[in-house]
């Protein structure tokens, strides 16, 4: 029986190697295997980036509409009074009843927070404010937005050395026996900070007036 050698085989075949070796097999599927783990974890990274894009989207809208209604309202009050589940102001943010649209009016708003089974929902209360024709007017409320957990308010005495004075939070399971603060004249400068679930910040704005 004959006996061949590899350098035998090799120059049967003209000196040159056909197929794949173990070693270079093994090397390639590992490739492979590697290629497709890299492949899969860069295909999973971009869901969960468009999966908290889109999250983004959906949030954002009534964000921005919660933050200019409050920002709105602050810059347009004269006096503010603040609670343990509410803030109140007396001003010009009226609005009309019908359209929606900002009037000027003489009014007095309140930002409430409150429970309702198992969310928090801050809703807004705007009553005209004046003469008898505003007394004898009805409260108009209206829902703008569900998960607030709080927001607080805070106000600079002043600029220069940055003095302010203490931040009031409400929250919807405030003590309403501790009763609301007194009036007083809007300052110059507030900080605005609303909360969330699991304490995520839904709007922090410094507003000038």
């Amino acid at each position: 029986m004959q006996k061949f050698f590899l350098c035998d085989l090799c120059a049967l075949c003209g000196g040159k190697k056909k197929g794949l070796t173990l070693i270079e097999l093994v090397v390639a599927l590992a490739l492979s295997s590697l290629l497709l783990v890299t492949t899969a974890g860069v295909i999973k990274s971009m869901h969960e980036k468009k999966k908290v894009f889109a999250d983004q989207l959906d949030v954002q809208p009534w964000r921005v509409e919660l933050a200019e209604r409050l920002r709105d309202d602050l810059l347009r009050s004269k006096e503010m009074r603040i609670g343990p589940r509410s803030l109140e102001l007396l001003g010009f943010s009226g609005h009309d009843p019908v359209t929606g649209e900002p009037n000027l009016v003489p009014v007095q708003v309140r930002w409430t927070l409150k429970k309702e089974g198992a969310y928090e929902i801050l809703t807004r209360t705007e009553t005209p404010h004046g003469g008898l024709e505003d007394f004898l007017a009805r409260p108009r409320t209206e829902l703008i937005a569900v998960g607030v957990v709080n927001f607080s308010i805070g106000s600079f005495t002043g600029l220069e050395n940055e003095q302010r004075s203490e931040r009031r939070t409400i929250t919807a399971s405030g003590r309403l026996m501790d009763g609301p603060g007194e009036w007083v004249t809007m300052p110059k400068a507030l900080t605005l900070v609303v909360h969330g679930p699991k304490n995520t910040v839904l709007v922090n704005e410094l507003i000038y007036r």
